[in-house]
C-alpha cells in the first residue's frame, strides 16, 4: 500500500510542476540591439516582477494562472508577449523608443545632486579626453549594416520587386513587435590606428577590409575608424553637418536638464546613473543616459539619442553609445562605440513607415597610451593606408580576427548582395537612378549627355538641340574622349567641340589632353557656374541674353597632384572671340587709331595651384581618371586656389601682352548650435593694357535662382574690373530663432542670411583704349548686396529676399529681388 502512497506523492508533484509557468530572456533596444538594464519585467495583472540586469536579462517563474509577460523602462513603449501555461519559454523584447514622455514633476531641496556630479566631470574634462593624451594607438573593428525597415507585404508584392523576390525571404524580425527588416549592406574592416600630439598627427593602417558587393580600395578607406569616430568630450559633435551639443559640453547646464537616478558596481567601477534631456525643444541636442565613474568622474558608458523635436530632416531617431574602460595608465578609452541611424520620411506614434537603418559598430583592442608613434608610420603621405591585400583576406582570416562574430543573418548579407548585382533589372534601376545624379545615360562603351542641355533657349539660336557624351571604363581606363554637336533652328549654324585627355596609369592623379571648341557664349558668363545652355536656366531668365560671341577655342593642358590635397594645372589657349548684335569689340591700338577689325584674339598660358589640406574625397571607380571621378567631402582647413595668366603677343597671332594674378579662399566655419558660416574672399589684378573682353567681368545672375557663387542682382556684364577685391559670405543659422516660435516649430524652418561684398576698379590705361568707355559701368565705389531668407521649406526648398544696396541707377537693374533655390539635405 505504501508502494501506491509514493507513486501518487510523485505523481502529485509532478502534476504541480508541471503547472509552473517560468520565463527568461532578454530586453534590448532594436536599433543599438543593446541591452536595456533595470527595465521592470512582470506577469501580467500580477504583482510577480522583477527587473532586468545589466545585460537586460531576466528571469521569472509563478504557478498562478498568467497568460502574458509585459516589459516597461522609461522612456519606451511598453511591450507583452503571450505566453503558454506550465511551460518554460525564452522571450526577448524589443522596445520601442516613446517620443510622448509624459511631462515632468520637480522637487527641488538644494542643489540638483546631477548638477554636482557633472560639475566635477567637466572640471576633469581635459583629463579624461583621449585626444588631450600625447599618443595612443589601439586596433579597431569596424562593422557597417545597412537595413530596410518596415517592409510590409504590400510591399514586397509590388510589381517592381518581383525579380528580387528571392529577397524578401530573408527578411527577419524581432519577436515583440513584428517589425520587418532587410539587411541589405555589410562591410567590415580591421585597423591600427595611431594618434599623436608632438608631431601631431592620426593615421589609420586598414589591414582588412570586406565591403559587401564592392571591391574598391577607396571606399573601404571610409569604413574604417578615422572618418567615423566621435568624442562625446568635444564641446559640439557634428553629425549631418551639424553641431549638435555635447551633454558633457562646458556649457552643458545650459542645453540639458540632469537627474540622478541612481548607483551601481559596473565592471567594478563605482558610477553614477545619470539621466539628461533637452531644456528647450527642437535644439540640436541629445536625450539619454550615462554612468560616471565616482573617483575620476570620468564617461564609464553612454546612450543618447537625438532629441525627438530636433531640426534635422529624414532622420527618425539616432542612438549614438559608447562605453569606456580605465588602462593600466590610469587613462580612459573607448572599449566600444556604437552608432545607428533610423532614416524615415514620417513616422510616429501609431505609424511606421519604411525606411533605413544604418547600423555602425566599433570595438578596441591592443589599447597602448604614452608610447611613441612608430616612425615608419609617420612617414606615411597618406592619413589613411589600405594595404594591398586587405581586400583578399579570406573567411578564416575574419573567423580569427574579428573582434566579435556575425549573426546569421549578417552571414547572408554577402550572398544577398553579390546575387543582386548579377539580375539585370537591379542594373536597370541603379542606372536610371545614375542618370539623374550623373546627367549622362551609359550606353555601352559611352556616357550620353549631358542630359538636360538637351534643349535650351536664347534670342541668337532660337530652339537649342544638343547632343554630345564621352568615353567610359568600358573603351579605355587611361583614355577619355568626349564631344558635342548643336544647332540652333533660328540661326542655322552648328557648333561643336571635342577632345582627349589621357591619364598616366601608374599616376591616375596626372593627366594631359587637347580640346577643342566653336560656339557661342554669353560675355560675361562662367558656364561652370551658371549654364545658359541649361533646359531650367533657359525659362527662369528674368532678363533676355543680349552681349552673345562667337567663341573659337583651342586649349591643351596638363594636370597633376604632386601631393594630396596639392592640385597643379597648366594650359595654353588660343582664343578667337567675335561680338554679335549690339556687342562691339572695337578699340584704339597703339597707334590710337580705331581697330574695326571687331574681333579679338588672345593667346594665355596659365598655371593654377589648389591647395586643400586634409581634404577628404569619395572616388567613383567606375569613371576614368582620378580627377573625373571624384568628389570632394570637404576640409576642416580653408581652401586656397591661386591662378597666374601669361597673355603672348605675337606668336599665334595673340592681339596682346598682359599678366593676370588671382587668389580665392574658401572655407566653412562650424559654429556649434548658431549654425554654419561659407565665406569667398577673392583678389585679383591685371598688368598690362586689354581690351574690356579680357578685363574681370564680375558674374552676376540674370536668373530668378539664388546662387551664392555669384552677384545675385548684378547683371551680365555690368561690371569689369582690372584689380579686385569681394568677400562672400553665408549663413546658415538651423533654425536659431525659428524654434522658439511655437507656431512655426513643427515646420522645422531655418534662416539663412548672407552678405556680398565687391569693391574694384578698371585702370586708365585700360580705358583710354576704348571705344565707348561707357559701354560698361567701373567700380568707383563698393557694390553691396544682402540677402535673408528661409530654407527648409517642405524640406527641400529656400526662398530668399535680396536686397541692392548701390548702383541702383545703373539700367534694368532691381534695387530688391526675391530668389528662389532648391536642395535636399538634413
Amino acid at each position: 500500500m505504501k508502494y501506491f502512497y509514493l507513486i501518487g506523492c510523485l505523481l502529485f508533484f509532478n502534476f504541480l510542476k508541471a503547472q509552473t509557468t517560468s520565463v527568461s530572456g532578454k530586453v534590448y533596444d532594436p536599433l543599438t540591439n543593446e541591452a536595456i538594464p533595470f527595465a521592470s519585467v512582470s506577469f501580467k495583472n500580477t504583482t510577480i516582477a522583477t527587473v532586468t540586469d545589466l545585460d537586460g536579462l531576466f528571469s521569472l517563474h509563478t504557478e498562478s494562472k498568467v497568460d502574458s509577460v509585459l516589459v516597461s523602462c522609461i522612456g519606451y513603449l511598453n511591450a507583452s508577449l503571450p505566453i503558454k501555461i506550465g511551460a518554460h519559454q525564452q522571450l526577448e523584447f524589443a522596445l520601442r523608443q516613446n517620443k510622448f514622455d509624459l511631462p515632468e514633476i520637480e522637487i527641488n531641496a538644494g542643489e540638483n545632486p546631477a548638477d554636482i556630479i557633472m560639475r566635477k566631470v567637466r572640471d576633469n574634462r581635459q583629463l579624461n579626453n583621449k585626444d588631450k593624451i600625447d599618443s595612443y594607438s589601439y586596433e579597431a573593428y569596424n562593422k557597417v549594416e545597412f537595413d530596410i525597415n518596415n517592409i510590409s507585404e504590400k510591399f514586397q508584392k509590388r510589381k517592381i520587386f518581383k525579380p528580387f523576390s528571392f529577397v524578401f525571404e530573408n527578411i527577419d524580425s524581432n519577436t515583440t513587435n513584428k517589425k520587418p527588416y532587410l539587411p541589405f549592406f555589410l562591410s567590415e574592416s580591421i585597423s591600427d590606428i595611431y594618434s599623436s600630439k608632438n608631431p601631431n598627427k592620426k593615421k589609420e593602417i586598414i589591414k582588412a577590409a570586406k565591403v559587401s558587393g564592392i571591391e574598391n580600395s577607396t571606399i573601404s578607406q571610409f569604413m574604417g575608424d578615422f572618418y567615423q569616430n566621435i568624442n562625446i568630450y568635444d564641446n559640439f559633435i557634428y553629425l549631418f553637418s551639424k553641431g549638435f551639443v555635447s551633454p558633457i559640453a562646458e556649457t552643458g547646464n545650459l542645453y540639458y536638464k540632469y537627474y540622478l537616478l541612481d548607483s551601481t558596481y559596473i565592471n567594478g567601477n563605482y558610477c553614477y546613473k545619470l539621466k539628461f534631456k533637452p531644456r528647450r525643444k527642437q535644439e540640436l541636442t541629445f536625450t539619454g543616459e550615462m554612468w560616471i565613474n565616482d573617483t575620476t568622474w570620468a564617461v564609464k558608458k553612454i546612450q543618447m539619442r537625438i532629441a525627438d523635436d530636433a531640426n534635422i530632416n529624414f532622420v527618425e531617431d539616432m542612438i549614438v553609445s559608447s562605453e569606456f574602460h580605465k588602462t593600466d595608465g590610469g587613462f580612459w578609452m573607448q572599449s566600444k562605440d556604437i552608432m545607428v541611424i533610423n532614416i524615415a520620411p514620417t513616422e510616429s506614434k501609431n505609424k511606421q513607415t519604411m525606411g533605413f537603418i544604418a547600423r555602425k559598430t566599433t570595438t578596441y583592442k591592443n589599447i597602448k597610451v604614452n608610447q611613441e608613434m612608430p616612425v615608419e608610420v609617420q612617414k606615411l603621405a597618406e592619413d589613411v593606408v589600405v594595404l594591398d591585400q586587405a581586400l583578399e583576406k579570406d573567411d578564416s582570416y575574419w573567423q580569427t580576427n574579428r573582434h566579435d562574430s556575425l549573426t546569421q543573418q549578417e552571414q547572408k548579407i554577402y550572398g544577398i548582395v553579390d546575387t543582386l548585382t548579377s539580375i539585370p533589372a537591379f542594373q536597370t534601376y541603379v542606372n536610371l537612378i545614375t542618370i539623374v545624379a550623373n546627367n549622362y545615360v551609359t550606353v555601352g562603351k559611352f556616357d550620353l549627355g549631358q542630359i538636360f542641355s538637351i534643349y535650351s533657349r536664347n534670342l541668337i539660336e532660337g530652339s537649342r538641340f544638343r547632343f554630345g557624351g564621352r568615353t567610359n571604363m568600358n573603351f579605355s581606363k587611361t583614355i577619355q574622349l568626349q564631344g558635342y554637336a548643336a544647332y540652333g533652328l533660328k540661326d542655322e549654324v552648328l557648333k561643336y567641340g571635342g577632345g582627349i585627355e589621357y591619364f598616366l596609369q601608374d599616376k591616375k592623379s596626372t593627366s594631359f589632353g587637347f580640346y577643342y571648341r566653336k560656339d557661342l557664349d554669353q560675355l560675361g558668363v562662367d558656364q561652370n557656374i551658371i549654364n545658359t545652355n541649361n533646359l531650367f536656366n533657359s525659362f527662369f531668365n528674368r532678363l533676355n541674353l543680349l552681349k552673345f560671341i562667337k567663341s573659337e577655342e583651342t586649349k591643351v593642358f596638363f594636370d597633376n597632384e604632386p601631393i594630396r590635397g596639392l592640385g597643379f594645372n597648366a594650359s595654353f589657349t588660343h582664343r578667337q572671340i567675335n561680338p554679335m548684335s549690339n556687342t562691339d569689340f572695337s578699340y584704339f591700338n597703339d597707334a590710337f587709331r580705331i581697330n574695326t577689325r571687331n574681333e579679338i584674339t588672345a593667346d594665355e598660358v596659365r598655371i593654377s595651384l589648389r591647395y586643400a589640406y586634409k581634404e577628404k574625397f569619395f572616388e567613383r571607380k567606375e569613371v576614368v581618371g582620378r580627377k573625373r571621378g571624384r568628389i570632394s567631402l570637404g576640409s576642416s582647413y580653408p581652401i586656397t586656389t591661386v591662378t597666374y595668366t601669361r597673355g603672348i603677343s605675337g606668336i599665334f597671332k595673340g592681339d596682346f601682352t598682359y599678366h593676370k594674378f588671382n587668389i580665392l579662399i574658401s572655407d566653412y566655419l562650424y559654429l556649434g548650435n548658431l549654425g554654419t558660416t561659407q565665406y569667398f574672399v577673392e583678389g585679383g589684378k591685371i598688368w598690362g593694357t586689354v581690351p574690356y573682353p579680357l578685363l574681370e567681368i564680375h558674374k552676376g545672375n540674370q536668373t530668378y535662382a539664388y546662387d551664392p557663387r555669384v552677384y545675385n542682382l548684378m547683371n551680365f556684364y555690368e561690371f569689369v574690373s582690372d584689380e579686385y577685391l569681394s568677400l562672400k559670405a553665408i549663413h546658415r543659422f538651423n533654425g536659431i530663432i525659428l524654434n522658439r516660435i511655437p507656431l512655426l516649430r513643427k515646420m522645422k524652418l531655418r534662416e539663412v542670411a548672407s552678405v556680398d561684398f565687391l569693391i574694384g576698379k578698371v585702370g586708365q590705361r585700360n580705358r583710354d583704349i576704348l571705344f565707348n568707355p561707357n559701354s560698361f559701368a567701373s567700380l568707383t565705389k563698393p557694390y553691396i548686396e544682402a540677402s535673408i531668407g528661409i530654407e527648409n521649406i517642405l524640406k527641400f526648398g529656400r526662398i530668399s529676399l535680396v536686397k541692392r544696396f548701390s548702383y541702383l541707377d545703373n539700367p534694368n537693374v532691381s534695387e530688391i529681388g526675391v530668389r528662389l533655390s532648391f536642395g535636399v539635405g538634413f
